[in-house]
């Protein structure tokens, strides 16, 4: 069993590069997201279960978000990093916020486990469906995420709402959104339902709720013409998701663990190897892992560019 990611403290960006020689001479360093997010929980529980199990110093570093990090892949100051689709096929591709910047010394490890998000708002706001936003403020803009802001658009659009008939309040980041729900400033925003500031946000203002979304195909629809990566995803109600009483349908998309083409190929095939063959240990080790399976982990993922390394370990 790994101890809880939350009782260790991890360094800023580690001095060492991956390179050639023993594992204990060496540094993984993680780029993720800001503290108390989702994205750093789960980069933190992947760095702490690499060090653990394969002896590898692994560091972790927060960010922003992507459109700060990524970047220093390419320059060689990071060498791994667990991401949402939207972001990475956008720095892949030289979209949205990496428009004629192509993040191309990106490669896929692994696929990792869906990330459900939903629309939090106050438990005693009165607003019970994403129809009920109209009129409402939306934490909105989120620049430190930006490849976000088109599922921010298309949670509204499953409900049939625009961004024109809600008050949008500009926020840096998903996590400023949380803040700026509990300080009252917007009535609602777009959060990863395992994040570390869900516990957090549920206890300041009494309690929140997550708004279900509708599983029509015209209302799906809606939804993937704005965010093409979004899926529906069902949460029962017993899952512990904190705010989240009742069986509800939610938006997700998917977690994948991405390294510098740089990195050693010995060190890429071990961690694909570690995922591969210990993913239900990890996932049990931290609750922001839970979904974590060998068959999420070996699921195909075509749109991406694969390390060779992991590829042959995980048969892509």
């Amino acid at each position: 069993m790994f101890k809880s990611v939350f009782t260790m403290a991890f360094a800023a960006i580690g001095l060492l590069s991956i390179g050639t020689g023993t594992a204990e001479a060496q540094t993984l360093r993680f780029g993720a997201g800001q503290q108390g997010s989702q994205n750093y929980g789960v980069n933190a529980a992947l760095a702490q279960a690499i060090k653990s199990e394969l002896g590898i110093e692994a560091t972790v570093q927060s960010f922003g978000g992507p459109s700060t990090y990524l970047p220093l892949f390419g320059a060689g100051e990071l060498d791994m990093a667990a991401l949402v689709t939207p972001d990475i096929g956008d720095a892949i591709r030289g979209k949205g916020p990496f428009e004629g910047m192509a993040q191309t010394s990106l490669k896929l490890v692994a696929p990792l486990l869906p990330s459900p998000v939903g629309l939090m708002v106050r438990a005693d706001s009165g607003i019970k469906t994403i129809a009920d936003l109209k009129g409402k403020r939306m934490a909105w803009g989120v620049p430190a995420q930006a490849s976000l802001l088109p599922y921010f658009e298309g949670a509204l659009a499953n409900g049939g709402v625009t961004p024109k008939d809600v008050e949008l309040v500009p926020v840096a980041s998903v996590r400023n959104g949380v803040t700026a729900l509990t300080a009252g400033q917007v009535d609602a925003t777009l959060f990863a339902l395992r994040g570390g500031a869900v516990v957090e946000a549920d206890a300041a203002v009494g309690g929140i709720r997550w708004l279900p979304f509708d599983t029509s195909a015209e209302a799906v629809g809606r939804m993937q013409a704005v965010a093409p990566e979004a899926y529906i995803m069902t949460i029962s109600g017993t899952a512990g998701i904190v705010g989240m009483k009742e069986t509800t349908p939610t938006m997700a998309y998917d977690y994948v663990l991405m390294v510098r083409e740089g990195v050693d190929a010995k060190i890429v095939a071990d961690v694909a190897t570690l995922l591969r063959d210990k993913a239900s240990e990890i996932a049990a080790s931290n609750p922001v892992l839970k979904e974590l399976t060998a068959e999420t982990v070996t699921r195909p993922y075509p749109s991406l560019p694969s390390h060779p390394a992991a590829a042959a370990v995980l048969g892509k």
